[in-house]
């Protein structure tokens, strides 16, 4: 199977598990602008992502174009406190993670109790002049890569993650497994990636519905306020 074979088969099967899936994640309390009527242009995220955390998250361009991304979806709520951002449990028989953090310049970093420091950078500019915390951060790359394949292969897929600190105390990662690019017909109402066979698109009030075809459940997007 070619590369592009390959690719396809990912897609189709990454929009299936998401037409099925049943868990919601939380939601931003922002409003973001979405074109009215039956236009798909705007940043929208799957309405209900997998029990894993799993869905893609869209963004269709006012010139016809559109980028896809499928891969983690967590939003979670914390508590601050100065310095300190404490996230909940990652197990069921887990205690809350207190996390310290600085920012200096565009740099973020952030310790927790039984971890070494982590680094991230900025992304884009500050949201808040008083709040530093608060935007878009990615995880500082290694300075060398793992021996080990499998430790190397978790640090490449994390270089491309997305950690989002938001006003109203929600913290949201991303972690993009495969990316695509693609054209989207307003007079068809329909969209394609790499000229394979088109899905159709449809507005929903506030929502996108997005065909994923192949006797499946189309799966309903809301907007992204993350991004």
């Amino acid at each position: 199977m070619n590369t592009n074979n390959q690719s396809m088969s990912v897609l189709r099967i990454g929009l299936f598990l998401l037409s099925i899936a049943t868990t919601t994640t939380l939601a931003h309390s922002e409003t973001l602008s979405i074109a009215p009527t039956n236009s798909p242009v705007g940043q929208w995220i799957i309405e209900h992502p997998s029990k894993e955390g799993i869905g893609s998250w869209w963004d269709f361009h006012p010139d016809g174009t559109f980028s896809m991304h499928i891969g983690v979806i967590l939003t979670t709520r914390i508590t601050r406190s100065g310095d300190t951002f404490t996230s909940p449990a990652t197990n069921i028989k887990g205690s809350p993670v207190p996390m310290t953090w600085r920012v200096e310049g565009t740099t973020l970093h952030v310790r927790s109790p039984h971890s070494p420091e982590q680094t991230f950078t900025r992304i884009g500019p500050a949201p808040s002049a008083t709040d530093p915390l608060l935007g878009k951060w990615r995880p500082s790359p290694p300075a060398a890569l793992s021996s080990d394949p499998n430790v190397a292969s978790e640090q490449k897929l994390m270089a491309s993650a997305t950690l989002i600190f938001s006003a109203d105390n929600t913290e949201t990662l991303r972690v993009p497994f495969s990316n695509y690019e693609g054209l989207w017909d307003a007079s068809t109402r329909t969209f394609h990636i790499n000229n394979q066979t088109p899905y159709s698109f449809q507005r929903m009030g506030e929502k996108l519905a997005l065909d994923h075809t192949e006797g499946h459940k189309a799966g309903t997007y809301i907007a992204d306020s993350a991004f």
